[in-house]
Protein backbone atom coordinates (compact mmCIF):
# COMPACT_ATOMS: atom_id res chain seq x y z
CA UNK A 1 0.00 0.00 0.00
CA UNK A 2 1.60 3.41 -0.81
CA UNK A 3 2.20 6.37 1.18
CA UNK A 4 -0.53 8.02 -1.00
CA UNK A 5 -3.32 4.94 -0.22
CA UNK A 6 -2.53 5.42 3.68
CA UNK A 7 -2.87 9.07 3.43
CA UNK A 8 -6.16 8.80 1.98
CA UNK A 9 -7.50 5.92 4.37
CA UNK A 10 -6.23 8.03 6.41
CA UNK A 11 -8.74 11.12 5.84
CA UNK A 12 -11.19 8.78 5.63
CA UNK A 13 -11.17 7.44 8.35
CA UNK A 14 -11.11 10.93 10.20
CA UNK A 15 -14.15 11.93 7.65
CA UNK A 16 -15.85 9.11 9.78
CA UNK A 17 -14.81 10.21 13.07
CA UNK A 18 -16.27 14.00 12.20
CA UNK A 19 -19.40 12.44 10.85
CA UNK A 20 -20.08 9.89 13.43
CA UNK A 21 -21.31 11.82 15.95
CA UNK A 22 -24.01 13.55 13.88
CA UNK A 23 -24.73 10.76 11.90
CA UNK A 24 -25.51 9.25 15.51
CA UNK A 25 -27.50 12.10 16.14
CA UNK A 26 -29.65 12.39 13.09
CA UNK A 27 -30.44 8.04 14.02
CA UNK A 28 -31.47 8.34 17.51
CA UNK A 29 -33.67 11.63 16.53
CA UNK A 30 -35.71 9.23 13.51
CA UNK A 31 -35.62 6.54 16.51
CA UNK A 32 -37.06 8.68 19.06
CA UNK A 33 -39.67 10.29 16.10
CA UNK A 34 -40.61 6.83 15.51
CA UNK A 35 -40.72 5.15 18.22
CA UNK A 36 -40.64 7.57 21.26
CA UNK A 37 -43.42 7.81 24.05
CA UNK A 38 -44.71 11.39 24.78
CA UNK A 39 -44.41 11.78 28.74
CA UNK A 40 -44.58 14.73 31.06
CA UNK A 41 -41.04 15.14 32.86
CA UNK A 42 -40.45 17.33 35.91
CA UNK A 43 -38.72 20.24 35.90
CA UNK A 44 -35.46 19.93 38.74
CA UNK A 45 -34.25 23.59 37.49
CA UNK A 46 -34.21 26.48 34.87
CA UNK A 47 -31.25 28.73 33.93
CA UNK A 48 -31.02 31.72 31.65
CA UNK A 49 -27.62 31.48 29.55
CA UNK A 50 -27.21 35.22 29.58
CA UNK A 51 -23.88 34.80 27.35
CA UNK A 52 -26.11 33.75 24.25
CA UNK A 53 -29.55 34.15 25.77
CA UNK A 54 -30.37 30.32 26.19
CA UNK A 55 -32.81 29.32 28.34
CA UNK A 56 -32.17 25.68 29.60
CA UNK A 57 -34.34 23.49 31.70
CA UNK A 58 -33.25 20.80 33.97
CA UNK A 59 -35.79 17.80 34.18
CA UNK A 60 -36.04 14.03 35.35
CA UNK A 61 -38.49 11.85 33.19
CA UNK A 62 -41.53 9.50 35.27
CA UNK A 63 -40.01 6.74 37.23
CA UNK A 64 -41.32 4.04 34.94
CA UNK A 65 -38.98 5.66 32.33
CA UNK A 66 -35.79 6.22 34.32
CA UNK A 67 -35.92 4.17 37.39
CA UNK A 68 -32.17 6.28 38.19
CA UNK A 69 -33.78 9.38 38.22
CA UNK A 70 -31.30 11.06 36.16
CA UNK A 71 -31.13 14.79 35.64
CA UNK A 72 -31.76 15.70 31.82
CA UNK A 73 -30.91 19.29 30.42
CA UNK A 74 -32.28 20.56 27.11
CA UNK A 75 -32.30 24.46 25.19
CA UNK A 76 -35.72 25.53 24.91
CA UNK A 77 -37.06 28.79 23.41
CA UNK A 78 -38.53 31.83 25.68
CA UNK A 79 -42.15 30.25 25.55
CA UNK A 80 -41.37 26.79 26.85
CA UNK A 81 -39.05 28.31 29.24
CA UNK A 82 -41.79 30.66 30.84
CA UNK A 83 -43.98 27.17 30.98
CA UNK A 84 -41.85 25.11 32.57
CA UNK A 85 -41.21 27.55 35.04
CA UNK A 86 -44.73 28.29 35.77
CA UNK A 87 -46.10 24.51 35.60
CA UNK A 88 -42.63 23.05 36.81
CA UNK A 89 -43.21 20.54 33.93
CA UNK A 90 -41.97 19.96 30.56
CA UNK A 91 -43.48 17.68 27.68
CA UNK A 92 -40.67 15.24 26.52
CA UNK A 93 -40.43 12.31 23.97
CA UNK A 94 -38.36 9.37 24.64
CA UNK A 95 -37.59 6.00 23.68
CA UNK A 96 -38.62 3.69 27.02
CA UNK A 97 -35.77 1.41 26.89
CA UNK A 98 -33.36 4.21 26.61
CA UNK A 99 -34.01 7.37 28.55
CA UNK A 100 -30.86 8.99 27.32
CA UNK A 101 -32.74 9.47 23.53
CA UNK A 102 -35.27 12.31 24.21
CA UNK A 103 -36.45 15.08 22.33
CA UNK A 104 -37.81 18.07 24.20
CA UNK A 105 -40.32 20.31 23.54
CA UNK A 106 -39.68 23.49 22.12
CA UNK A 107 -36.30 22.25 22.18
CA UNK A 108 -33.07 24.60 20.30
CA UNK A 109 -30.96 23.20 18.45
CA UNK A 110 -27.64 24.48 17.91
CA UNK A 111 -25.98 24.25 14.17
CA UNK A 112 -23.09 25.36 15.50
CA UNK A 113 -21.82 21.87 15.50
CA UNK A 114 -22.82 21.31 12.02
CA UNK A 115 -20.86 24.20 10.59
CA UNK A 116 -18.05 22.84 12.15
CA UNK A 117 -18.86 19.33 10.78
CA UNK A 118 -19.61 21.40 7.32
CA UNK A 119 -16.00 22.86 7.35
CA UNK A 120 -13.85 20.13 8.44
CA UNK A 121 -15.59 17.75 5.46
CA UNK A 122 -14.95 20.78 3.15
CA UNK A 123 -11.14 20.75 4.14
CA UNK A 124 -11.07 16.43 4.16
CA UNK A 125 -12.56 16.58 0.63
CA UNK A 126 -9.61 19.65 -0.59
CA UNK A 127 -7.20 17.41 0.71
CA UNK A 128 -8.29 14.59 -0.37
CA UNK A 129 -8.58 16.11 -4.22
CA UNK A 130 -5.16 17.22 -3.76
CA UNK A 131 -3.44 14.13 -2.87
CA UNK A 132 -4.98 12.51 -5.94
CA UNK A 133 -4.21 15.28 -8.09
CA UNK A 134 -0.78 15.23 -6.67
CA UNK A 135 -0.60 11.61 -8.65
CA UNK A 136 -0.75 12.63 -11.33
CA UNK A 137 1.71 15.52 -10.77
CA UNK A 138 3.77 13.08 -9.37
CA UNK A 139 4.03 11.78 -13.16
CA UNK A 140 3.05 8.62 -15.03
CA UNK A 141 4.61 4.89 -13.53
CA UNK A 142 8.22 4.03 -14.72
CA UNK A 143 9.43 0.83 -16.09
CA UNK A 144 13.36 -0.48 -14.55
CA UNK A 145 14.89 -3.04 -15.90
CA UNK A 146 17.38 -4.23 -12.65
CA UNK A 147 21.11 -4.84 -13.17
CA UNK A 148 21.85 -5.68 -9.87
CA UNK A 149 20.23 -7.09 -6.88
CA UNK A 150 17.79 -5.29 -5.37
CA UNK A 151 19.15 -3.93 -1.93
CA UNK A 152 17.63 -3.01 1.56
CA UNK A 153 17.55 0.83 2.88
CA UNK A 154 16.99 2.93 4.83
CA UNK A 155 13.60 5.12 4.75
CA UNK A 156 13.36 7.67 1.97
CA UNK A 157 12.46 7.59 -1.60
CA UNK A 158 13.69 8.95 -4.55
CA UNK A 159 14.88 8.51 -8.02
CA UNK A 160 18.84 9.36 -8.80
CA UNK A 161 20.28 9.27 -11.88
CA UNK A 162 24.01 7.67 -12.23
CA UNK A 163 26.71 8.90 -14.66
CA UNK A 164 26.43 5.48 -16.67
CA UNK A 165 23.21 6.15 -17.72
CA UNK A 166 21.55 3.46 -15.24
CA UNK A 167 19.19 5.06 -11.88
CA UNK A 168 18.97 4.18 -8.84
CA UNK A 169 15.56 4.12 -7.18
CA UNK A 170 14.59 3.76 -3.58
CA UNK A 171 11.15 3.34 -1.99
CA UNK A 172 8.61 1.20 0.02
CA UNK A 173 7.99 -2.06 -1.92
CA UNK A 174 4.28 -2.26 -2.10
CA UNK A 175 4.02 -5.37 -4.38
CA UNK A 176 6.01 -8.41 -4.90
CA UNK A 177 6.08 -10.78 -7.58
CA UNK A 178 8.27 -13.64 -8.94
CA UNK A 179 10.22 -11.49 -11.75
CA UNK A 180 9.19 -8.07 -10.93
CA UNK A 181 8.29 -5.82 -7.67
CA UNK A 182 7.13 -2.80 -7.48
CA UNK A 183 8.25 0.48 -5.07
CA UNK A 184 6.38 3.76 -3.84
CA UNK A 185 8.82 6.57 -4.91
CA UNK A 186 7.82 10.08 -4.17
CA UNK A 187 4.10 8.82 -4.89
CA UNK A 188 5.12 7.31 -7.86
CA UNK A 189 4.86 3.37 -9.20
CA UNK A 190 8.08 1.87 -10.32
CA UNK A 191 7.60 -1.75 -11.54
CA UNK A 192 11.40 -3.31 -10.85
CA UNK A 193 11.92 -5.89 -13.61
CA UNK A 194 14.38 -7.95 -11.84
CA UNK A 195 15.61 -10.23 -14.60
CA UNK A 196 17.21 -12.91 -13.11
CA UNK A 197 18.31 -10.45 -9.70
CA UNK A 198 17.66 -11.34 -6.23
CA UNK A 199 15.66 -9.40 -3.83
CA UNK A 200 15.53 -10.08 -0.17
CA UNK A 201 13.52 -7.06 0.52
CA UNK A 202 9.85 -7.85 1.96
CA UNK A 203 6.18 -6.16 1.55
CA UNK A 204 6.14 -2.71 2.72
CA UNK A 205 10.12 -2.41 3.42
CA UNK A 206 11.95 0.29 1.71
CA UNK A 207 14.12 -1.12 -0.72
CA UNK A 208 17.17 0.03 -3.42
CA UNK A 209 17.52 -1.02 -7.55
CA UNK A 210 19.35 -0.20 -9.83
CA UNK A 211 19.22 -0.56 -13.56
CA UNK A 212 18.13 1.08 -16.62
CA UNK A 213 14.82 2.91 -17.67
CA UNK A 214 12.56 1.09 -19.88
CA UNK A 215 10.90 3.43 -22.27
Amino acid sequence: MSRRTKSLLLLAVVALLVNLPIAHSTWTGWRVDRDGEDVRATVTGTQLVADDGGYLVEFQMPEDIDPDESVWVAQVDRATYDEAIASAQIGVRVLRDDPSAYTVEGQVTSRVGLVVMGLVDLLLILAAVLLWRGRGRAGHALVLRATADVERTRPGPGIEKQHDGQYVVSGDVVSLEADRIVLDVEGREVTVLLEGHRNPVGYQQPARATGHLVG
